[in-house]
């Protein structure tokens, strides 16, 4: 890489924001995923995904803050022989597999020694490149082009999302005042649920224990996935704290904002669900969703699903919804 390209490498952004979104050096590994290495920060839970390549160089793509969407990619050196300048900013051209971006770059002086610049966005169409696309080319019609490879970026970037909503879950539930809060929120939503619905309040009678996300939401733009925390019931007693995530866009088109209960038809299915600390629905167990065109077609007799989940809004419950392949997993 030459001194020109640090020098077009750049985003929209003052030294103050640079410092924001560059995650502390007091960092845990998470995982590694495709090649990507997962970070999360001690003092801000925001998670970043970053892999150094066969040349030496560092690539890291995040966020700028817990819950934002992915709006970022920095590219970083070791080599003190490179003229690298922090908070300089100009022009610059991404190329993503044909996909062409206009953006800005700034230069950056980390605390570790890795100096570089990076670029940031809040586009969907160029969240989702990150995602999708596997070659990422820097001023492609300049003297010195630069590529990143992208491979593994979509699961990992699946990856540094739920470390993400594992480190805002932890933080929803770190007291008791927090956790009473996100107690009352289930069982209000949980007794609305049985007192607007006769199918939900019939199966309740026999069901093992109940598993209710009071509120899920959409994490961003683009592949921004959804998430929400809830509260296992087991008889009146709170048994744990679980989180939820997705990839699906809603479980209804145009749709922020929804919440769902998942019912434990048995204790065996119950008894799997805890033994494991990640469980995906319709992958770990079968599961049957009741919805609002659905549920006065369904014998509860002859249901042969071992949980029922009902999705459901301020409206009630919805129609078309679905949580197979949510992802639920123990709040740590």
């Amino acid at each position: 890489m030459t001194k020109s390209t640090f020098r077009k490498l750049s985003l929209i952004a003052t030294f103050a924001a640079l410092g924001s979104t560059a995650i502390g050096q007091t960092a845990t590994g998470e995982n590694t995923i495709e090649g990507w290495t997962i970070l999360r920060s001690v003092e801000t839970s925001t998670c970043v995904m970053e892999k150094v390549n066969e040349d030496g160089y560092l690539f890291r793509m995040g966020k700028e803050e817990p819950g934002d969407v992915f709006g970022y990619v920095a590219v970083y050196t070791q080599d003190e022989n490179l003229d690298i300048y922090g908070n300089v900013s100009n022009e610059v051209v991404l190329d993503l597999d044909g996909e062409r971006f206009d953006a800005k770059a700034t230069g950056h002086l980390r605390d570790d020694g890795w100096r570089g610049a990076y670029v940031r966005s809040r586009d969907p169409a160029f969240i989702e490149a990150l995602a999708r696309k596997y070659v990422l080319t820097v001023d492609p019609e300049g003297k010195t082009p630069f590529a990143i490879s992208l491979d593994g970026t979509f699961k990992a970037m699946a990856a540094t999302r739920d470390c993400e909503a594992a480190s805002l879950a932890s933080m929803a539930v770190a007291d008791d005042g927090k956790r009473g809060e996100l107690i009352i929120e289930s069982q209000a939503a949980w007794a609305s649920l049985l007192s607007q619905n006769d199918r939900a309040r019939e199966l309740s009678e026999s069901a093992s224990a109940a598993l209710v996300f009071p509120k899920v939401t959409k994490a961003g733009l683009g592949v921004g996935g959804e998430r929400g925390n809830g509260v296992l019931f087991v008889g009146e007693a709170v048994s744990g704290y679980y989180r939820t995530t997705s990839l699906a866009v809603g479980a209804l088109a145009g749709v922020q904002t929804y919440g769902y209960a998942l019912m434990f038809m048995t204790p065996q299915a119950l008894e799997r669900f805890q033994s494991k600390r990640g469980f995906e629905l319709g992958v770990d167990g079968s599961v049957a969703v009741m919805n609002s065109g659905a549920t006065a077609e369904i014998d509860t007799t002859n249901l042969k699903a071992d949980m029922v989940a009902f999705v459901f809004n301020e409206q009630g419950l919805m129609a078309s919804a679905a949580v197979e392949g949510s992802r639920i997993k123990p709040i740590e």
